[in-house]
C-alpha cells in the first residue's frame, strides 16, 4: 500500500515497475502541478489513467474527472483505488482514446505493464499479448474539458493533432511525450497556435524544436496559454 498526501492506493506490480514507482520524482512535480492549479479547472479528462493516482489526486481538488483506461486489469483497480479513498467526482471508462471510433489492437507489454499501448503506436519488447478494445474519438472529449493529462505511450500526437485553436482557447494539457516522431509532429502542429513548455527546462516555454521532450525520461510538456505555475510568470529567459 502506498501513502502519499492521504491516498490509500493498493500494491500493485505490472512487472519490471510497480505503484511505487508512479510517485517517482518526475510524477511528483506533476502532483505538485495539481496542487497549485487546484483553482485554475474544474473538468478534466485523465488519459491512460492506470490505476488512477492522477485520477484521484485532480478530483480532491473539487474537479470532475473522466478516467480513460484502455486495459482490463488496470481499469478494475481503478475501480478499487476509488473506491479505497471513498472518492467522488470520477467517471471511469474501459476505452482508449484516438482520432476515430471503432476498434482497435491493444498491445500488453507483460514485462511492464505500464508500457502497454495501442499497436502501431510503439515497438513492443519482450513478451506480449494482443487483445481487441474499444477506442473513442478524443474531440468530443476535448471540448467538454479545460484540463488534460496525456499519458497514452506514444499516441499522443494522434490525439493532439485533432486539436484546433478554438480547442486551445479553453483547454490546457499536460503531456508526456514518447518518441522523436511525435514531438516533432506536435511542434509543428501547435507551433503558432499555443504556447508549449518544457518540464525538462525549467518548465521554460518552447522555442524549438529541440526544446521538446523527445521520450518520457525527458518529463512532461505543458500545453496552455498562462504557464503552468503561476510563479513562472516572469522566469528569466534562458541563457
Amino acid at each position: 500500500m502506498i501513502n502519499y498526501r492521504g491516498l490509500d492506493i493498493l500494491f500493485t506490480s505490472f512487472g519490471a515497475v510497480t505503484s511505487d514507482d508512479l510517485f517517482c520524482d518526475k510524477e511528483q512535480a506533476l502532483f505538485d502541478f495539481y496542487e497549485a492549479n487546484a483553482k485554475r479547472y474544474s473538468k478534466a479528462l485523465d488519459i491512460g489513467a492506470n490505476i488512477g493516482v492522477h485520477s484521484l489526486l485532480m478530483a480532491r481538488n473539487g474537479w470532475s474527472v473522466r478516467a480513460f483506461e484502455p486495459d482490463p486489469e488496470h481499469w478494475r483497480n481503478l475501480f478499487t483505488n476509488i473506491e479505497r479513498n471513498y472518492a467522488t467526482g470520477i467517471a471511469v471508462y474501459n476505452h482508449a482514446l484516438s482520432d476515430c471510433s471503432g476498434e482497435a489492437q491493444f498491445v500488453r507489454v507483460k514485462g511492464n505493464l505500464t508500457a502497454n499501448h495501442l499497436k502501431g503506436d510503439k515497438v513492443p519488447y519482450g513478451e506480449f499479448e494482443e487483445i481487441t478494445i474499444d477506442v473513442r474519438d478524443c474531440r468530443s472529449r476535448f471540448a467538454w474539458a479545460d484540463f488534460a493529462k496525456i499519458d497514452c505511450e506514444g499516441g499522443e500526437a494522434r490525439l493532439l493533432l485533432t486539436t484546433t485553436e478554438e480547442t486551445w482557447e479553453h483547454l490546457d494539457a499536460m503531456v508526456e511525450v514518447g518518441n522523436t516522431k511525435n514531438a516533432d509532429a506536435i511542434y509543428r502542429h501547435l507551433r503558432g497556435r499555443v504556447p508549449m513548455w518544457a518540464q525538462r527546462n525549467a518548465w521554460r516555454q518552447v522555442e524549438t524544436l529541440d526544446d521538446m521532450p523527445k521520450h518520457h525520461s525527458e518529463q512532461a510538456l505543458f500545453i496552455g496559454h498562462k504557464p503552468p505555475f503561476a510563479a513562472l510568470q516572469h522566469l528569466p529567459e534562458k541563457v
